[in-house]
């Protein structure tokens, strides 16, 4: 397989790859919920429980929850051409700089399928205790707040990684260790996700808006490869020809 071709279908599989996380992200958290309508979890066990986890999902059938937590935690590998395709975009390969971002997105990559299905399991439990007989309600909030536990540190690390790998992309880009225009910095996810907050407040509550922040992070993935694509995909061949020039 030739450069060029390693470049389309990596553009091709980061498409892919957001997409199908903003499905996921979409089936599983993506509810506008009415916490009146279940006052066992948001007002009886409302000290007891993580509200904001259980109105994410309460609403969601097991069907939808598990397709959710399955179709982008086993997609997840798609991402990975999409990272070497971002780094083919660095100066200096070889440089700490250019290896140690690509070494966080990578190990972003490998931390989002956990993250990410354990809040299916999460939902399952807060759906046990409106469907379960009072007894059983002080060992599932038992669980539910060790599954909680996983949650926040599987996903939390996972962002944490994600976030930092793609902040350090940008300020490589700012400080022109890139072959992407330095303005290229700001088209990064981590810059896309913030440009959607003042839509988000602006949006009235309604199901688009838990669409939105459901799947904030993956739209802005979407949106970062679909701009790689169109505006600098001409580039990393440009650059690959300039070499075969030098060493010819």
């Amino acid at each position: 397989m030739n450069y060029s071709t390693k470049i389309k279908w990596s553009y091709l599989s980061a498409i892919i790859a957001s997409v199908l996380w903003v499905i996921g992200d979409i089936l599983i958290v993506g509810f506008n919920t009415n916490p009146t309508d279940y006052p066992l979890l948001f007002e009886t066990y409302a000290e007891q429980l993580d509200t904001s986890l259980a109105v994410l999902m309460v609403e969601g059938s097991s069907q939808r929850l598990m397709v959710g937590a399955l179709i982008a935690s086993m997609s997840a590998f798609l991402f990975l051409p999409g990272i070497w395709l971002s780094f083919q975009f660095f100066k200096q390969k070889t440089k700490p700089h250019a290896w140690l971002t690509y070494f966080l997105l990578i190990i972003s990559v490998v931390l989002m399928p956990l993250g990410h299905a354990v809040f299916y399991f999460n939902g399952e439990v807060f759906k046990a205790i409106l469907h379960t007989d009072v007894s059983a309600h002080p060992y599932l909030i038992e669980v539910t707040s060790d599954f909680t536990k996983v949650l926040y540190i599987t996903w939390g690390t996972a962002i944490i990684v994600l976030l930092t790998g793609w902040l350090l992309y940008s300020i490589m880009v700012f400080l022109g260790k890139t072959t992407l225009p330095r303005w290229a910095g700001f088209i990064s996810p981590v810059f896309l996700t913030l440009y959607q907050l003042p839509i988000k407040l602006m949006l009235p509550d309604s199901l688009l808006k838990a669409w939105i922040s459901a799947a904030g992070f993956n739209l802005s993935y979407l949106i970062f490869f679909v701009l790689l694509f169109i505006l600098f995909k001409k580039s990393l061949f440009e650059k690959k020809e300039e070499r075969l020039v030098d060493v010819t």
